[in-house]
């Protein structure tokens, strides 16, 4: 199943291809990915980060704008034209630039897992049995290939069957199948895979995304946006169940974590309270939580905050930083934005969090409205 993905992780949706699947536009490339030939390929001397891209041949680099160009006339003799060179069998032909490529051989099985999908969804089936499972892996391990990620998220009705599964919750499933066998797992993964580094999938979804949100699930009573993210906070669970409250939780951050990267989306996200339930997450400890709150620190961060890792700045923290005394438990506006720095305070104190809270709390500072700027000519602090 995982034969031609990289996983360093548990999370299905931190893995990426073996071979690196170029766009448009820069990505980066990771370390032990194969690159295919005719990239686009640059290079951060100082932090050592490679990027890749299609190769545009006519593409302006706007590096070179304003350089100065020779444009003196070369007479040169005119040599005898090359026999026309072989083009060896089988070779792909040529694709336009911006269009996803289909494959050459498509997977017999993809449409047969479509349709197995739907069945279960309109019988209001979100549970695991034999059928369902082999259905989710093939679709699974198909979602990471640019191709298939954009069959999935162009038909609304196996996304929203996708976020049925993924919103059951179905605590018997949970307490005797593994994590990464669940039904509910496997179409978290699905989505998330299926859009990441896929920007014409998440175009696909975010048209669709209004639709299928308002939609109720079969034996539902609340619709399919009240159930992604009423069930991202923590609820309150008894403490030998805190385990799967935290599995529940981590397979919604999973699939928001990648919808954010529409605007359309994370707007959505921040009027459905979402910041709130991060920072329920970020204050809810035990160990089953502690890699929930780093995962929920680097959402903020990389969505919000870091403008290296593509936040957009400007949008979230919108509000000035409250007094310590209006942020205590028990108050009305706790969990309001204002608060984040006295609960990432209170978080840094404990040395296993001191990491990333500190990490977080520093970035906050600093795109705080109304917080001081670096001056330009100030010097850099040596790492």
């Amino acid at each position: 199943m995982y034969a031609n993905l990289i996983c360093h992780t548990d999370n299905p949706a931190d893995c990426y291809p073996k071979v690196f699947s170029p766009t448009e536009e820069f990505q980066v490339v990771h370390d032990d990915q194969d690159l295919p030939p005719g990239l686009h390929v640059q290079l951060d001397m100082q932090t050592g980060q490679k990027q890749a891209k299609l190769n545009i041949p006519t593409e302006e680099n706007p590096a070179l704008q304003g350089l100065p160009v020779d444009r003196s006339v070369v007479v040169v003799d005119p040599e005898k034209p090359l026999d026309n060179p072989q083009i060896p069998p089988n070779a792909p032909a040529y694709e336009p630039i911006g269009v996803v490529k289909e494959p050459q051989v498509k997977n017999e099985g993809f449409n047969e897992a479509l349709k197995a999908v739907k069945s279960h969804v309109e019988e209001g089936q979100y549970v695991r049995s034999d059928e369902l499972a082999k259905a989710l892996e093939e679709l699974e391990d198909l979602s990471h290939d640019m191709y298939y990620g954009l069959q999935i998220a162009e038909d609304p009705e196996i996304v929203q069957g996708l976020f049925c599964i993924l919103t059951s919750r179905d605590v018997e499933q949970a307490t005797t199948q593994p994590l990464t066998e669940r039904s509910d797992f496997l179409a978290s993964s699905i989505i998330a895979s299926a859009v990441q580094n896929n920007r014409p999938a998440l175009r696909a979804v975010e048209k669709s995304w209004d639709s299928i949100m308002q939609n109720q699930c079969k034996h539902h009573s609340h619709t399919l946006k009240e159930a992604l993210y009423g069930q991202l906070a923590p609820s309150a669970q008894p403490p030998n169940t805190e385990a799967l409250e935290a599995d529940f939780v981590r397979l919604n951050l999973a699939v928001l974590d990648g919808l954010t990267k529409s605007s359309k989306i994370r707007d959505e996200f921040l009027e459905q309270g979402g910041m709130k339930s991060l920072l329920q997450i970020l204050l809810t400890t035990g160990n089953a939580w502690q890699p929930r709150r780093i995962k929920a620190a680097q959402f903020v961060s990389d969505t919000f905050l870091d403008e290296d890792l593509g936040a957009t700045l400007g949008i979230w923290p919108s509000q000035e930083v409250f007094e310590a005394a209006k942020c205590a438990k028990g108050q009305s506006d706790s969990l309001s934005d204002g608060c984040w720095e006295h609960h990432l305070e209170v978080i840094g104190q404990d040395p296993s969090d001191a990491e990333w809270s500190q990490s977080l709390l520093s970035m906050l500072r600093l795109r705080r409205p109304g917080a001081s700027r670096p001056s330009a000519s100030s010097p850099r602090e040596e790492l």
